[in-house]
Parts: C-alpha cells; sequence; structure tokens
C-alpha cells in the first residue's frame, strides 16, 4: 500500500502527458480538417463562377446569331436593290441600339471592303481582307456565326472580339462577311463582378487554347495559345469541369484554379486565385489558435508540473491557490484581448499587457481608474446600468460602448464583464472584464449601411431610405405640430434626352441635376433622395407651403441656368425640371398618412408636366393652411 501511494504522483503525471499530446493529436487533426475544407470550398466557388463566366460568354455568342442571321436575310432580301446599304445600315443601327452588349454590326463585300456599318466612324478606304475570319469564311462554305480571335478594332483602336458569318452568293460564290463586334472590355468588366481578390484572374478560351479575354486586361495573352498548358494536357482531358493548384507562368504566384468547359461550345473558363491570399484569413485565424493551443499546453504543463511538486511536498492546497493565480495571468497576459479585473464600485485592479495597444496607455496607468474614465458620456447610462445588474446578482453582461484613446481617437470596444464567485453581494463583488476593439467592424458595418441607403448614380439617398425617412419625419410632425413639405421633381422629357444623347450622357445628365438638389438644401435634417429614374424627392421638415414653394424654385432656376443640351426639349433647347410641392400641416388638425402627403405632391408635379413643364406646382387643400405660420425654408 505505500508503494502505490509513492508511485501514484508519478503515474498521475505520465497519464496527464499522454493526455496533452492526445489533446494536441487532435487539435492538429482538426486543423489539417479544416484546411482541407477550406481549400474545398474555394475550389467549389471558383468552379462554379468559371462556369458562370462560359456560360454568360456563350449566351453572348449565341445572341450575336439573332442580329447576324436578320442581317444577312435582310441584305439577300435587298440584293438587288440600289439604296442597299444605307437601309441594311438602318437595319444595323437598330439592332445595335437594341442590344446593349453589341459594340457595332458591320458588312464586307467579297474583296474585304466595307458595304455598311453601325459604326458613324468613315470606314472608306479601310480594307479587311486580310482578317482571320475573313479569310477563314472565303475559303470555307461554313454558314454557321464563328468566334474569332481578340483583335483591335481599325477603326478606333479598341479591343474587340469578333463573331462572324459567311455571305453567300445566289450561286453559292462568297460573298462577304456579316461581322458582330463585341467590346472586350466590357466582357473583362463582367469578369472583374465576381470578387476573387487583389491577385485573382480570370481567363476565357476557345477549345484550341487560343485566350479570348482576360482580367485583368493583359494585352500580350489576347489571341495567343495556351493548349501546351497543364489546362489542355492534362487536366481537361479528364473532365470537363474541376479544379487543379498550380504556379502561374504569368506572375509566378502559387494559384488555386476552378475550371469548366461549354459542352455546347467548347469555350472554356479559369477563375483563380492567389493560393496565399486566399488562405490569408483562415492563417490568420490559424495562428491564433495555435499559439493559443501553444500557450494553453505550456500553462497545462506548468499546472502538472506545479501539482506534481506541491504533492510531493504536501502542500497542494497552496499549490491550487498559485497554479489558479497563474492561469489566470498566462492566460491575461498572452491574449490579444484586453482582461480587467474590476471591484464592486468599479474600479480597476489588474489591467493585462494588451491595454497598451488598445487604449494606448500602459497597465499601470490604469490601475485605480474608474471604469467611467474616457468613456464617451451619451453611454455613461448604459454602463451604470451593466453595472447595477451585476452588483444585483447578474453573473454575465455584454455592452459595447464608445471610448477615447490616448491619442485622441474615439473607438469601439466589445466587451463582456462575469462576475466571480464569492462575495456577498452589492459592491462586495469582483468583475473580469475581457474587452476587444471592434472599431473596424463597426466602421465596416456603418459603410454597409451607407451603401444599402444611397443610390449609386446620384449618390442621393435611395428609394429605401426616403421612404423610411418619410414615415419618420410625418410622425415627428405630428407629434411636434410643425408643417412638413415634399418636394417631387422630374427632369423633362427624358426619355428623348436618352435616346438623343444615350445613356451615358442621361446618366451625367442626372448626376448634375443631383448635384443641383444637394446643394440647394443646406439644413442636417433635409434628405434629397433619388425616387426612381429621372424622379427626385426632398423632405423639408419645419417648412411650410410658402417656404416649399421657393425651395422648390431655387431649384428649378438652378437646374436652367446649367443650360445642359436638351434639343429635343422645346422651347427651351436645354434641361429643365418641373416640381410638385405639398405640405403637411398638423397643426391644424389635418390627419394624414405618408401615401396622401405623397399622392398630393405626384399630382401638383402632374399639374406642373401638364401646364407646359420647366415650372413649379403647390398641391393639397390651401384651405388648411394655417395663415399666421410663418415662412420657414430652407435655403
Amino acid at each position: 500500500m505505500t508503494g502505490a501511494i509513492k508511485y501514484l504522483p508519478a503515474r498521475t503525471f505520465v497519464a496527464v502527458v499522454f493526455a496533452v499530446f492526445g489533446f494536441v493529436g487532435l487539435i492538429v487533426w482538426g486543423e489539417y480538417s479544416s484546411w482541407r475544407s477550406q481549400v474545398a470550398g474555394i475550389e467549389t466557388g471558383l468552379v462554379q463562377t468559371a462556369k458562370a463566366l462560359v456560360q454568360h460568354a456563350d449566351d453572348t455568342v449565341d445572341m450575336a446569331r439573332f442580329p447576324l442571321a436578320a442581317l444577312i436575310t435582310r441584305i439577300e432580301q435587298e440584293r438587288d436593290v440600289a439604296d442597299m446599304p444605307a437601309k441594311i445600315t438602318q437595319v444595323m443601327k437598330r439592332q445595335v441600339d437594341t442590344t446593349p452588349w453589341l459594340d457595332a454590326l458591320a458588312v464586307l463585300d467579297a474583296d474585304g471592303r466595307m458595304v455598311a456599318t453601325s459604326s458613324s466612324i468613315d470606314a472608306s478606304g479601310v480594307n479587311f481582307s486580310d482578317r482571320e475570319y475573313f479569310v477563314f469564311h472565303q475559303s470555307s462554305d461554313m454558314l454557321e456565326p464563328v468566334l474569332g480571335r481578340p483583335l483591335k478594332n481599325k477603326l478606333n483602336g479598341q479591343w474587340i472580339l469578333p463573331v462572324t458569318q459567311r455571305i453567300s452568293n445566289p450561286d453559292g460564290s462568297f460573298g462577304g462577311v456579316a461581322l458582330a463586334a463585341f467590346i472586350l472590355t466590357e466582357l473583362t468588366s463582367f469578369f472583374q463582378g465576381f470578387s476573387l481578390g487583389s491577385e485573382g484572374s480570370f481567363l476565357l478560351v476557345r477549345r484550341d487554347g487560343v485566350v479570348l479575354a482576360r482580367a485583368p486586361f493583359l494585352q500580350t495573352q489576347l489571341g495567343s495559345s495556351i493548349s501546351s498548358y497543364d489546362l489542355f494536357t492534362d487536366h481537361l482531358r479528364q473532365r470537363h469541369s474541376g479544379s487543379y493548384h498550380y504556379i502561374s507562368p504569368i506572375d509566378g504566384l502559387q494559384r488555386i484554379g476552378g475550371f469548366y468547359q461549354s459542352e455546347r461550345s467548347g469555350l472554356v473558363g479559369l477563375a483563380a486565385v492567389s493560393q496565399s491570399e486566399a488562405l490569408a484569413t483562415w492563417m490568420r485565424g490559424a495562428r491564433i489558435r495555435w499559439i493559443a493551443c501553444l500557450v494553453l499546453v505550456v500553462i497545462t504543463g506548468f499546472l502538472v508540473w506545479r501539482w506534481r511538486r506541491q504533492v510531493m511536498l504536501r502542500r497542494a492546497s497552496e499549490a491550487l491557490l498559485v497554479a489558479r493565480e497563474a492561469e489566470f495571468r498566462l492566460l491575461a497576459e498572452g491574449s490579444a484581448d484586453l482582461i480587467q479585473r474590476f471591484n464592486g464600485h468599479g474600479i480597476r485592479e489588474y489591467v493585462s499587457p494588451s491595454v497598451r495597444e488598445i487604449f494606448g496607455v500602459d497597465a499601470e496607468a490604469m490601475l485605480g481608474t474608474h471604469i467611467l474614465e474616457n468613456l464617451h458620456e451619451d453611454d455613461h447610462d448604459a454602463v451604470n446600468e451593466v453595472m447595477n445588474r451585476l452588483r444585483e446578482g447578474s453573473t454575465r453582461e455584454n455592452m459595447v460602448v464608445r471610448r477615447k484613446r490616448a491619442d485622441g481617437k474615439q473607438i469601439w470596444l466589445e466587451t463582456t464583464l462575469n462576475r466571480l464567485p464569492g462575495g456577498t453581494g452589492g459592491i462586495d463583488i469582483r468583475i473580469v472584464a475581457v474587452t476587444r476593439d471592434v472599431t473596424r467592424q463597426k466602421n465596416l458595418q456603418e459603410e454597409l449601411d451607407a451603401l444599402a441607403n444611397t443610390d449609386e448614380l446620384t449618390q442621393l439617398a435611395n428609394r429605401r431610405s426616403f421612404n423610411i425617412h418619410f414615415e419618420e419625419l410625418v410622425l415627428q410632425a405630428a407629434q411636434q405640430h410643425t408643417p412638413l413639405s415634399i418636394l417631387m421633381i422630374d427632369a423633362d422629357r427624358f426619355k428623348f434626352f436618352n435616346d438623343t444623347y444615350g445613356h451615358a450622357a442621361g446618366d451625367d445628365c442626372l448626376r448634375a441635376v443631383a448635384n443641383v438638389v444637394r446643394n440647394s438644401i443646406r439644413r442636417s435634417k433635409d434628405l434629397a433622395a433619388r425616387y426612381g429614374g429621372e424622379e427626385f424627392a426632398v423632405l423639408l421638415p419645419d417648412t411650410n407651403g410658402a417656404g416649399a414653394l421657393k425651395a422648390a424654385e431655387n431649384i428649378r432656376q438652378r437646374v436652367a441656368a446649367l443650360h445642359l443640351p436638351h434639343e429635343k426639349n422645346l422651347p427651351w433647347g436645354h434641361v429643365t425640371i418641373s416640381i410638385g410641392t405639398a405640405t403637411f400641416y398638423p397643426a391644424a388638425g389635418v390627419k394624414l398618412t405618408t401615401a396622401e402627403v405623397f399622392e398630393r405632391a405626384d399630382h401638383a408635379l402632374y399639374r406642373a408636366k401638364n401646364g407646359g413643364r420647366n415650372q413649379v406646382a403647390a398641391g393639397g387643400d390651401e384651405a388648411t393652411r394655417p395663415t399666421t405660420q410663418p415662412e420657414i425654408h430652407p435655403v
């Protein structure tokens, strides 16, 4: 019996060592499984992205068949008509105008001269008989559309992707080529809509290995052949889709690529990411876990050693106290989070060294300070409520507060407070708080909120944000008995503007009108929004009908003063706007919903339109407007 007692600590020590190694082995296996799962997820996503790229390219090429077929049919119908080039030119221009993805259509005769084109650039004297697609159709009887190599447009120098079809004479001889051209940058812009990181790349390749498009754009790669690459010599021979790891011959980066080959057209898409970049987030998390594991193993080893030593020296009770304190200190000082201990008054008794990284001060300087020190004053009440709940018996509380660093910068902190066992309650308690800096997450959330509530084109509030603010301001006006005005603004004959100058110019016009609207309201509580299309809306709290009319007239005059050309907007010949106003007067006892207020402004806008445009019209029942109401307006 004595011998068993003598060797018990050694046997226990060996068992603990084996347990630690087993725990470490489980962690290693878990990390390896996590890494494989991460890589598999990346590979699956890349294959899906490559498939989406190829399907988009297939659809784009397939859609070229329709304008080419219509063009060749018209040529056959008008072959003997004297003004045939002029007629097919009109056909091509209509096709291009109704097909956003199509840059140009053209017809070449049997000698390579351009017979007609939808482009406004003069092509006289330019011969295309040296083009690869022309030579191909000249020597081939194939009547189906053919996707050619990317090339530079002889007329404007842009890189295009040609889809061509042979034109045959009635006797079957070669009569020329019909050409549909896509701007290559439009295709690469679609590629870049997929996020593959700053070092990611996309590749679209023909079944024979000819590179059709690449993002990021690399001119030297266009039209070159990669048929000798592993993708073609190995992977595509085994399957039509999948993933593989390779070293890029372009930049030498270790990449993970997902590929997909269309069974319909044979086009191959490759979406690739930098392996180091794609796994960067996982690696950062893994390093933290590895460090934490190492610290845990070290702490465990230390505690086991202390426990064995104290058992041998028959000082078990003292060893337990030392181990607990050592555990807390090691965990606190090895953690990137800030760990603090407070008494019941909220005074700091312990602060971990990470306070230097988070607060910008030394731990010694924080000892003895109050929990409210340097916190934003708006958060004081919330912190006091948390402390009161802990004093009253709560064991765990969470809070997010703002604090000023030593350098004056404001940061957001997420803190979990745990009440330690013991004490009699009230102020006789101890609290451990774990704090981390969440400023970056808060900023990202605010940026996402701004994106969700902002119109991308005009940078005004979007319709969703407008509707939310409208409801809030109507409720606020009813509670405070103050007037609320709304302006509905519409660009006159804007459809004719787009038809005349194009959608890009239309976007520029809307941005210019939006800038005028934005700069015409100066109070922070006013709101300008793009309601839809060429229509804008402005909310003016604390503004009566006279003030709304004055604000509207000011906006109308400023837009007219821009003198933006609009030849179809007669009699002025430049861009103008029409505005309808409506005012909600809760002080007069009128109860209206947001829909009713909006309807009044909308009806006023229609009256302004029907009254000749380029004017302001007031809406609503003017009898409800207080005659003693002072004129309040934001401009």
